[in-house]
């Protein structure tokens, strides 16, 4: 993970941490396939670099199977691209997807440090230190839990 990805997801769980709130995610999906193509893969909060670490982890969750590695990024990471993903920009095996995928855009991409991919129709929307100084949002407590319950999910899936 580069530097400022991981800064970035620092700040913005103590920032959730002591306003007590979580981020939102908004809108919907807009079939463009984007969140299919060129995408990063971690393995224990940390995207994957090298083909090795991908076949090893496919053995342990054949589901990530249908990933093809493609190149590397500018940091360094693997990308890759789904073999579900039809000519229409839409899942061939939508019924059966992965959690990784149902979960898009994930909660946790945020606090990693990541954003949704320009043109989704996803994007997150977090509370601020202005909106609590401000007035304009009090603060609340956070529900981590069902974020917890979602990751174990996912990687009870990719374990499958």
């Amino acid at each position: 993970m580069a530097l400022t990805d991981r800064l970035t997801g620092l700040f913005r769980r103590f920032r959730s941490f002591v306003l007590r709130r979580e981020v939102e995610v908004v809108g919907h999906c807009l079939c463009c396939g984007r969140c299919c193509r060129s995408i990063r893969l971690s393995e224990e909060g940390r995207w994957l670099r090298h083909v090795s670490e991908f076949e090893r982890l496919v053995i342990e969750a054949p589901g990530l199977g249908r990933f093809v590695p493609l190149k590397r990024d500018e940091q360094g990471f693997l990308t890759f691209d789904c073999t579900m993903l039809g000519e229409d920009n839409l899942c061939i095996r939508h019924g059966s997807r992965l959690s990784l995928c149902r979960n898009y855009p994930s909660k946790s991409l945020y606090y990693q440090g990541g954003r949704t991919l320009k043109g989704c129709g996803y994007s997150y929307r977090a509370v601020t230190f202005r909106d609590v100084l401000l007035g304009r949002k009090p603060l609340k407590p956070s529900d981590f839990s069902a974020a917890l319950r979602r990751e174990i999910e996912q990687e009870q899936d990719n374990r499958k």
